[in-house]
């Protein structure tokens, strides 16, 4: 309102909920689980009533830009997250671990898992696990064995991880391939089984054997790609071997969200929050 108009300071109690309003957290027991949309790479935000994990920091897109400071840290404002409990960098791969420093500067961190060496912090082995909140985390790959492997190829060390809450569980597996689907098979088949499922390194051909496809046994199948990218992600008969999920794709679908409740709830960014210009 122009100057002289009375009482224009009783405005200022309009911004008041949006500065005293808490941001919505998930219920004890219950997860939030976010897989971001940051093109040919992968970032997912998880979340439980009380705590939150990072899952990778997407991709570096040049030496002035890089999804952490142009999507994840964005997003984590935006949604109430002030402290990453856990960041977990399941490899070395820039497509995966390009945003770290801008996360790293950007936001407290309690604790970080990779495979990574350089990364200061733990490093993550099958068998390490934690409870917030009654949701489970459980890293199921690589193996102590696999470090001590020469000459071990990135993707193969990427860390997987697997979380149940009380509705529903996800097993995200960054990049790993053939070799490695074989020998979570053979090591830990009975913990694979998971109602949604991060599609191993983005559709690739290396990847997503039948068995372990079958294993998994996911109603919902999530692939983490960017639009048009050069490598041909998601493979035309890695599609095919997910005929009994529901395909949710970023490069098309946008972010996808994944909430608990009477039913598995998955929701897609775009079509949640289309533009006047998209063709309906």
């Amino acid at each position: 309102m122009p100057r002289g108009f009375p009482a224009r300071w009783l405005a200022l109690c309009l911004l008041l909920p949006a500065i005293f309003t808490p941001a919505e957290r998930p219920e004890p027991g219950a997860a939030w689980v976010d897989v971001l949309d940051v093109g040919q790479g992968l970032a997912v935000v998880v979340r439980t009533a009380r705590h939150a994990l990072l899952y990778d920091t997407g991709p570096l897109y040049s030496a002035e830009s890089d999804a952490g400071q142009r999507i994840v840290v964005p997003y984590l404002r935006a949604t109430g997250i002030e402290r990453i409990d856990t960041l977990l960098v399941t490899h070395r791969d820039k497509d995966h671990s390009g945003g770290l420093v801008a996360v790293q500067e950007a936001v407290p961190i309690a604790r970080t898992l990779s495979s990574v060496g350089e990364i200061t912090g733990e490093r993550c082995v099958a068998g390490q696990g934690w409870t917030w909140d009654g949701v489970r985390f459980s890293i199921l790959h690589p193996s102590t064995s696999d470090y001590e492997r020469p000459n071990a190829k990135t993707n193969n060390m990427s860390c997987v991880l697997r979380i149940e809450s009380a509705d529903y569980s996800v097993l995200l597996t960054s990049d790993i391939e053939a070799r490695d689907e074989q020998a979570l098979l053979a090591r830990s088949a009975a913990q694979l089984r998971s109602d949604v499922l991060l599609v191993p390194h983005h559709g690739s051909g290396t990847s997503s054997t039948p068995d372990f496809v079958a294993a998994v046994g996911a109603r919902e199948a999530i692939i983490p790609v960017g639009y048009r990218n050069r490598f041909q992600h998601p493979r035309p008969q890695v599609l095919e071997r997910y005929a009994d999920s529901r395909l949710w794709r970023s490069d098309r679908d946008g972010a996808v969200l994944i909430r608990p409740g009477r039913e598995l709830a998955l929701s897609a960014y775009r079509s949640e929050y289309r533009r006047y210009w998209h063709a309906r």
